[in-house]
């Protein structure tokens, strides 16, 4: 089934996803297979088993195709609506073999919609009878191990230094790809089970993990994910060049402070977030939304859906292009520079393997510039545990248990793999949650 867009709907900030009707869902359920190993469920990261709840859903039983999803993800609404599924479950759908895979993204959503609608009973209440854990970040990979402990009956508190829960889903996901209420649902469902959420918990002693170890906490889980987006150094001291993070939360926060309309606006980057910032840009009224990446249109690192989705709010891609200067007026930009390059080595996607084509030079007249380069976790990390090993850009060096160096403290999601998908950190926060439990058993 083709899925429905509603350009309106974006322009707005409003959901603009189409829900399915029951009828389509009856439908669309109908063409499943009944796969005996269901592929589909087996390539689901945070192990929510679509396999199961579209079974559900093709013999009408939408409440348990609904207890199915929540008690398999907490964030299973979230999923619903930004997961990749055309590269995990709908790649392995077995009707491909014949016509279009199956919309398993609608169907989840549906049910997690009639589950809302006719509110079924709460998840049970954790006993809180095996020791108190301590989690550090609302985001994905947090409440996916939070929630995954508190069923297996520990007491656990969750420490985020923001005033409210879900990281960046709540802060840099825009409204019309997630819209809050459906964020809000999900994080009801952590509070039925009894998870308590310290907000506006900053960091700010050193050794405050193993801090915690010491005052009671049998094991300590750190998924505060990625905050601290890189920059070009071409680009720092002006006020109009924005990186991703700050641009998405004001857009999405306080829509009045980003005054874009009749502007034209530049984004640097080609994943993602990038994606995000062009259409928010673009449903914010600006004039002209140009997409300047380094990897060819064929090389993006964005879901093809993504791309459409661009292309749907009319974005110019400037693909295979590096800037190289700035025009300036004042302290503001008025104009970037760039060239077109190709790459030295095949497959190798960073900034030194990039040769410039000479003759292919351009130069834009832009109003503001949005950085999204890339990130790396934030400076807070340093003060967990003294000793904490990282890697890389910084992220946690984890085992295949998600153990740290450290006894007791454990880490998965952005903060360790360095950035992947929301359900993949959900995947982890729920392994990193049986890895404690067999710990500390």
């Amino acid at each position: 089934m083709k899925k429905n867009i509603d350009r309106k709907k974006i322009e707005q900030f409003k959901s603009m996803r189409v829900s399915l009707s029951l009828q389509d869902a009856i439908k669309e359920s109908n063409r499943c297979l009944l796969c005996l190993d269901a592929p589909c469920s087996e390539a689901c990261p945070a192990g929510t088993d679509p396999g199961k709840f579209i079974r559900q859903i093709k013999f009408y039983n939408y409440k348990g195709a609904a207890r199915t999803i929540r008690g398999n993800n907490i964030l299973g609404g979230v999923c619903a609506l930004v997961c990749p599924v055309e590269k995990l479950c709908e790649e392995k759908c077995s009707v491909m073999a014949l016509e279009d895979p199956i919309d398993i993204s609608g169907l989840q959503r549906f049910a997690s919609e009639y589950g809302e609608s006719y509110a079924i009973e709460p998840l049970e209440k954790s006993l809180k009878n095996k020791g108190k854990v301590a989690v550090f970040g609302a985001g994905p990979a947090g409440l996916g191990c939070a929630s995954e402990l508190a069923k297996m009956n520990y007491d656990v508190t969750i420490f985020e230094k923001e005033k409210d829960a879900g990281g960046v889903l709540r802060w840099n996901i825009p409204e019309f790809r997630l819209p809050t209420e459906t964020i809000n649902y999900d994080l009801k469902n952590l509070s039925d089970l009894g998870v308590e959420i310290k907000f506006n918990s900053k960091i700010n002693s050193p050794d405050t993990a193993t801090n915690l170890l010491s005052d009671g906490y049998k094991a300590v889980f750190l998924g505060t994910g990625l905050s601290e987006a890189f920059k070009l150094n071409i680009l720092n001291g002006y006020p109009n060049a924005l990186e991703y993070i700050s641009f998405l939360r004001d857009i999405k926060t306080n829509n009045n402070k980003i005054k874009i309309k009749g502007k034209n606006v530049a984004i640097i980057g080609g994943g993602s977030v990038a994606i995000d910032s062009a259409v928010s840009a673009a449903a914010s009224g600006a004039k002209k939304v140009y997409l300047i990446s380094l990897e060819s249109l064929q090389e993006l690192p964005a879901d093809e859906e993504e791309i459409n989705l661009a292309r749907t709010m009319n974005i110019i891609f400037k693909a295979g292009s590096q800037v190289t200067g700035i025009v300036s007026n004042g302290n503001k930009i008025s104009g970037l520079k760039g060239i077109e390059i190709e790459w030295i080595e095949s497959g190798k996607f960073i900034p030194e393997n990039a040769r410039q084509i000479q003759g292919t030079e351009f130069n834009l007249n832009v109003d503001l510039v949005v950085q999204a380069i890339g990130t790396a976790p934030g400076k807070e990390l340093k003060t967990f545990a003294s000793g904490l090993k990282t890697i890389g850009k910084g992220t946690i060096t984890i085992n295949d248990n998600y153990e740290t160096n450290i006894p007791g403290v454990f880490a998965g999601g952005d903060v360790a793999n360095g950035g992947a998908t929301v359900v993949q950190a959900v995947g982890e926060g729920k392994k990193a949650a049986k890895s404690i439990d067999s710990y500390l058993s």
